[in-house]
């Protein structure tokens, strides 16, 4: 009696649970369905340190609040700023940063402002046979190029790392090419072929971890009222979605942005006719105003030299490190960090510039912050 009420029992439980091959099935519908290109790869971490690309400034990457601090390769950025600020000036020094850390690595850079003829030995030290630029605003130069050439060139094995277009706002619309006058008003004709040409490129750009790198000029914001800002970035509500990072960028004008950590001022001893020395270079307040993929509102600023390209990074840790608390302060002129104290900001600063073990260890700490 017990074995055929323990044999009902067993043949009641298996029939309300699953079989194993159903089980096994389930798992064959799911490879089968991940099998899609465009099926998202759970293993693949876009924020670890071999999947993103860095500018050379501490400051800079640290906004982009990630674990590496790093722009993720299968990301976009979208910089924004007044004229002259040092939009295009980042982009090559950012092609150049890529190159020293990837010895394949090839940058394609679309200059529709026409400068790149004038601009390409801007930053020193960047290889130009693996930064190929063109001298275009014509749409069809950029975005059916990409398509219809470079596209296939990535599937045989191009290392392509880099796309930038500078700017975004200066590529003429499909229809103003092809109108015989300037008084043809056609409203929407260059929102549109910028939506049409990012619908393209984009997609292409994230499934081939390519950094795909905007910029946009500034226009006054009418609309504002009273209060509101006075500019504001000059692209679409579509141009805007197609990027993950807005960061804008700023030449920086407060008196103590004039100088260097040791005082010395950006200046020639040169002096122009009204006795005023030569600029050699300017600081950039650099902003992330806007993220997809992490928190906004982190600041930084770094030096740009006019020969040089991107300098001063020790003045950008030791400030970095000090707001973050990894270097804290005994008094006004002591600053400590872990068993090691120096005295005052210029000794500390030139402290981690001439010890490399020094100055990747506080890197590290600051990292772990956003672990």
């Amino acid at each position: 009696m017990w074995t055929e009420r323990r044999y009902n029992y067993m043949e009641t439980k298996m029939a309300k649970e699953p079989k194993e091959e159903k089980k096994s099935s389930g798992n064959k519908w799911l490879k089968q369905l991940r099998a899609y290109d465009d099926s998202v790869n759970y293993e693949y971490d876009s924020f670890a340190k071999e999947n993103c690309l860095y500018t050379p400034s501490p400051y800079f990457n640290w906004i982009f609040a990630n674990k590496s601090h790093g722009i993720p390769k299968n990301a976009s950025v979208l910089f924004f700023s007044e004229q002259k600020a040092g939009k295009s000036l980042s982009i090559y020094a950012m092609i150049k940063q890529m190159q020293q850390d990837d010895p394949e690595g090839i940058a394609i850079y679309f200059n529709t402002e026409l400068r790149g003829q004038l601009q390409f030995k801007a930053i020193p030290g960047i290889d130009e046979e693996r930064m190929v630029i063109y001298d275009t605003n014509d749409p069809v130069e950029i975005f059916d190029r990409v398509e219809n050439d470079i596209k296939a060139m990535v599937q045989d094995g191009m290392p392509l790392r880099m796309i930038a277009i500078d700017s975004l706002t200066n590529i003429q619309g499909i229809k103003r090419g092809d109108a015989d006058s300037v008084a043809n008003h056609l409203v929407g004709d260059h929102a549109l072929t910028i939506q049409i040409g990012l619908g393209k490129l984009v997609p292409f750009c994230k499934r081939n971890n390519i950094l795909l790198i905007g910029t946009s000029q500034m226009r006054g914001n009418l609309d504002a009222g009273k209060y509101g800002p006075k500019e504001k970035m000059a692209e679409s509500w579509a141009t805007k979605h197609a990027f993950e990072y807005f960061v804008s960028l700023k030449r920086a004008g407060a008196a103590e942005d004039k100088a260097d950590i040791e005082g010395k001022t950006f200046e020639d001893d040169v002096k122009d006719a009204r006795d005023n020395k030569l600029l050699t270079g300017h600081k950039i307040f650099v902003k992330m105003e806007a993220s997809s993929i992490g928190s906004a509102g982190r600041a930084g600023v770094f030096t740009m030299d006019y020969e040089k390209g991107i300098i001063n990074q020790h003045e950008e840790i030791f400030f970095l490190a000090k707001n973050a608390g990894i270097i804290t302060t005994v008094n006004n002129r002591t600053y400590t960090y872990k068993d090691q104290s120096f005295n005052g900001k210029k000794e500390t600063a030139f402290a981690i510039r001439d010890d490399a073990k020094l100055r990747n260890a506080i890197l590290a700490d600051i990292k772990k912050l956003d672990e």
